[in-house]
């Protein structure tokens, strides 16, 4: 960084920064979000999310989130800080649905974790469906999450498919474990 002192006449000295080194191409495209080039499988995301994200929006009043991301994940605020209500695509050409449970106290994470996994049954019986439990002992936060077979490589009748399922899980964690999160805090 150049610094240098301009004053004209009798004004008050200002200082004017001149930057010596700029961020290379890589890290500008990685760092920007926008009309910018982004690779084929990056906008494959983009375009998945944001079809899942306008009809949880527009048909399910669920978020109002705008723009879908090029990345393959994307969070949805549940209206409580440190829970998210998400959907990715996982490991080994796998969908997930999850309830994030991330409050950046561990201890908090995990009481919250155990006192959901303590009404297993009867949540899965609610849902339909079989949960991994993912307490995440050694990370911070942990995870309740549902998975399906799918990949973004899939064809787009496969990825409506898969969007349906999303949106139709993800609204379903909602209704089961909204009104069970709040009685805990």
């Amino acid at each position: 960084m150049i610094v240098e002192v301009l004053q004209i006449d009798e004004s008050t000295p200002a200082y004017h920064f001149q930057p010596v080194v700029f961020p290379n191409e890589w890290t500008k495209k990685k760092r920007t979000s926008g009309g910018e080039s982004v690779s084929p499988r990056a906008e494959s995301y983009r375009t998945f999310f944001q079809k899942l994200i306008d009809e949880l929006r527009d048909n399910h009043r669920f978020t109002n989130a705008r723009v879908g991301q090029p990345q393959n994940w994307y969070s949805f605020a549940s209206g409580i800080s440190g829970i998210t209500y998400g959907t990715s695509f996982a490991k080994n050409r796998r969908v997930r649905v999850e309830l994030y449970i991330d409050f950046t106290d561990g201890i908090k994470n995990l009481e919250l974790f155990d006192a959901l996994n303590q009404q297993k049954d009867k949540i899965e019986q609610e849902l339909g469906d079989n949960l991994d439990w993912e307490r995440l002992d050694a990370r911070r936060a942990s995870r309740i999450a549902l998975y399906n077979e799918g990949s973004i490589d899939m064809s787009e009748e496969e990825l409506s498919n898969i969007r349906e399922w999303a949106i139709e899980k993800i609204l379903g964690f909602k209704r089961v474990f909204g009104s069970r999160i709040k009685k805990y805090l």
